[in-house]
């Protein structure tokens, strides 16, 4: 049988085989299907807007939160999807936001609302520990660096919204304690050389009730006694001293 014979006779089975091979392809072609494994995000670029309000995005702003084109605020979770046609939608996966035992992440906003005069840190704002970015920007997160963080563990992080710096968490030793300086707050009084005793916010990890409470920015009267702590390094210097023994 020649050639030609057996393409005639099974060019079905060619077919078959075809699109077991390029499955994915077609379904992507036909369907918009796209599929996230378990340990990846899906980042989303809406490439264009045919009609309606939201063609474009308003001055200032890079992520999309209402169906602009350009960057989405929503992201993927592992799963699968329809409707992601490619001709109007781009999607990267991304590996999941890990933050290993004894580190914290710190997160700078590309995006948000302005950071009032006066202050250099993005207030808390409740948002999944950052894994919701369409509820950071509406809720009236800012942009830049925040004084929340991420502690130990595996986050679904929009990068396109969010940039993690991983660092590692502060331990005093023993026999020291770690001098407070806050880089954030309202200014100290006049003739004051320390910020007043603001109670409350857990040795300086919630740096937002700190602020809240009407937190200094400058050398702090109380200090950090021995062990292992969470505090931001954009917030929070601290310098350890000997402790002074009195006999």
């Amino acid at each position: 049988m020649t050639m030609e014979a057996l393409i005639l006779n099974y060019w079905w089975v060619v077919v078959a085989l075809m699109c077991a091979v390029l499955n994915r392809y077609i379904l992507r072609f036909f369907f918009g299907m796209v599929v996230v494994p378990e340990d990846r995000i899906g980042l989303v670029t809406k490439k264009f807007v045919l009609y309606g309000p939201g063609k474009e995005l308003p001055d200032g702003r890079i992520i999309a939160i209402k169906g602009e084109a350009g960057f989405q605020g929503k992201t993927l979770a592992p799963g699968l999807y329809f409707g992601m046609w490619f001709w109007q939608y781009m999607v990267s996966m991304e590996e999941f936001t890990i933050i290993p035992e004894g580190k914290i992440g710190l997160i700078m906003a590309k995006d948000g609302s302005e950071i009032p005069t006066g202050n250099i840190l993005g207030h808390k704002v409740v948002c999944d520990n950052f894994q919701d970015a369409v509820k950071f920007l509406e809720s009236g997160g800012q942009r830049g660096r925040q004084t929340s963080y991420i502690t130990s563990g595996s986050y679904r992080i929009n990068t396109l919204l969010f940039q993690v710096s991983v660092t590692d968490m502060v331990r005093i030793q023993e026999s020291m304690v770690g001098i407070v300086t806050t880089l954030d707050g309202l200014p100290i009084e006049r003739d004051q050389i320390a910020g007043k005793l603001i109670e409350g916010h857990n040795n300086f990890q919630d740096f937002d009730e700190f602020i809240n409470k009407g937190g200094n920015r400058g050398l702090q009267p109380q200090v950090v006694l021995a062990g292992s702590y969470n505090l931001n390094p954009w917030a929070i210097q601290l310098e350890q001293i000997p402790m002074t023994e009195i006999s």
